[in-house]
C-alpha cells in the first residue's frame, strides 16, 4: 500500500534565455529600426522573425542557455492525504549548480531575456509507503546560479525526494510581472571557450509569451 504526496512550489521566479547575436544580425536590426521608426526593444521582444529568418520569439533565443523556475524565496506546499504542510526552501537540502553561471563566447553580443513570474512554479506527485511519514529533509532542490550583465539569479530547476528525481507536470500557471532585455558587448574570451552547450533540461514556462502586464526595460552593458 502507498499514499500520494503532492509538492507545489509557489511564489516568484523567472524564465531566462540567453543568445549570441552576431554583429551582422545587429546591423540588420538597426537598419530595420531606422527604416520603420521603431526601437530595438520592440524588435527583440516581438518581431525578430520578421527581420532574421533564422530567429523566432525571444523564448526560442536560447543557444546560450534556457532556465525557468522559482527562486529560493518560494514556499513549499505539501499535501499527504488530508494533511497539508507549508515549508521554506531552507528546510530542504540544496544542491548548488554553477555549471551555467555565465556563458563564454567569441564575437558578437549576448542578449539576455528575463521575465519575472508569479504563481505556481513547480508541481509534482509521488508515492511513499502507507506507513511512511513525509520528511522535508529528504526533499532536495537543485538550484542553478545564473548571472546576467545587471543581475544574479538563483533558480530551482529540479527536485528529488529520497534520491529519486521528481518528474511532475512541469511548471504551473504563472503571471508575467515584468520583462527585461540585457545586451552585453563582445566577450573577450579564448577561442577554445567559444562553444557553449545549451541547457536543454528546461523548456519554456507554461503561459510564457512576449506580452506582460508589467514594465519592460532594456539595458546595455
Amino acid at each position: 500500500m502507498s499514499k500520494t504526496v503532492e509538492v507545489i512550489i509557489g511564489g516568484t521566479g523567472h524564465e531566462i534565455t540567453r543568445s549570441k547575436f552576431t554583429n551582422e544580425e545587429f546591423d540588420k536590426i538597426n537598419v530595420y529600426c531606422k527604416e520603420n521608426d521603431t526601437d530595438i526593444e520592440s524588435v527583440l521582444t516581438d518581431g525578430l522573425e520578421d527581420i532574421l529568418e533564422d530567429r523566432g520569439m525571444w523564448y526560442d533565443c536560447d543557444d546560450l542557455g534556457h532556465f525557468s523556475g522559482g527562486n529560493l524565496g518560494c514556499k513549499i506546499y505539501v499535501s499527504v492525504g488530508d494533511s497539508e504542510y507549508e515549508f521554506e526552501t531552507k528546510d530542504t537540502e540544496i544542491e548548488e549548480d554553477y555549471s551555467n553561471i555565465y556563458p563564454k563566447f567569441k564575437g558578437g553580443r549576448m542578449v539576455s531575456f528575463v521575465t519575472w513570474e508569479k504563481g505556481q512554479m513547480h508541481s509534482c506527485e509521488f508515492e511513499i509507503g502507507d506507513e511512511e511519514e513525509f520528511d522535508i529533509k529528504k526533499l532536495k532542490l537543485v538550484v542553478s546560479h545564473i548571472e546576467t550583465p545587471d543581475s544574479y539569479y538563483e533558480i530551482i530547476k529540479e527536485m528529488f525526494y529520497n534520491g529519486e528525481a521528481l518528474n511532475g507536470d512541469g511548471f504551473g500557471d504563472t503571471t508575467g510581472k515584468a520583462f527585461d532585455i540585457e545586451i552585453e558587448e563582445e566577450c573577450d574570451c579564448d577561442d577554445e571557450e567559444e562553444e557553449i552547450s545549451k541547457d536543454e533540461s528546461n523548456g519554456p514556462m507554461v503561459g510564457s509569451s512576449g506580452e506582460f502586464g508589467g514594465e519592460t526595460k532594456i539595458s546595455s552593458k
